[in-house]
């Protein structure tokens, strides 16, 4: 499902509410032609699962991390500040599981490399297909991940547990999860800002 355009809305996504410079990573399984100056990292497997989605972290970058069904709509210079001024990395809390953190949007600070080094000395602790998310769970269980709606309240939402039922109303981020992607979907504000 997710193609070479679905990068390049992204990308023109961010730079439309970035008034910072900014350098756009994809990381991916196989090298692709973009027209947008989009920086391509090889996963370190050919096919990759939801645990290497931590395999950005091992670049050391500040960032904001999300996946390709991720809308942004309106300016994030602050979160992309937060990211460039250090503090913890920051996870929003679980839209269905309140007292846990999902990975649905990071911001993660220079220097969070040993996410990914701890992850590959702990990955043979989780199970199943939620391993990555599991792992960050227990990074905040200790107190290493700040949330994200403690933050920025209400500004990085998920669609599916806030957006479908209350709107938009002062979001920066909203990220998708399982079904219903924006592609799915007919909303003014997603033709407006994924294109």
């Amino acid at each position: 499902m997710y193609t070479e355009e679905w990068v390049e809305r992204l990308y023109r996504n961010f730079a439309r509410h970035l008034t910072v410079p900014f350098e756009f990573i994809c990381f991916t399984e196989k090298r692709r032609e973009f027209s947008e100056p989009i920086e391509q990292h090889p996963f370190s497997v050919a096919k990759p699962t939801y645990e290497h989605c931590l395999e950005p972290y091992k670049l050391g970058r500040p960032m904001i991390l999300v996946g390709l069904d991720t809308i942004v709509v309106d300016n994030i210079d602050h979160l992309a500040r937060y990211c460039l001024e250090g503090g913890k990395l920051a996870m929003p809390r679980d839209p269905f599981f309140p007292d846990l953190v999902c990975n649905g949007v990071g911001l993660v600070p220079r220097n969070c490399h040993w996410v990914y080094d701890e992850w590959l000395e702990r990955r043979d602790e989780f199970d199943g297909y939620a391993k990555d998310m599991n792992f960050i769970r227990s990074l905040a269980k200790r107190g290493d991940v700040a949330v994200l709606d403690d933050l920025f309240p209400g500004e990085i939402v998920s669609y599916k547990g806030h957006v479908k039922h209350y709107g938009l109303d002062g979001s920066r981020i909203v990220y998708f999860h399982g079904e219903e992607k924006a592609h799915q979907l007919d909303h003014e504000w997603i033709e407006r800002e994924w294109r």
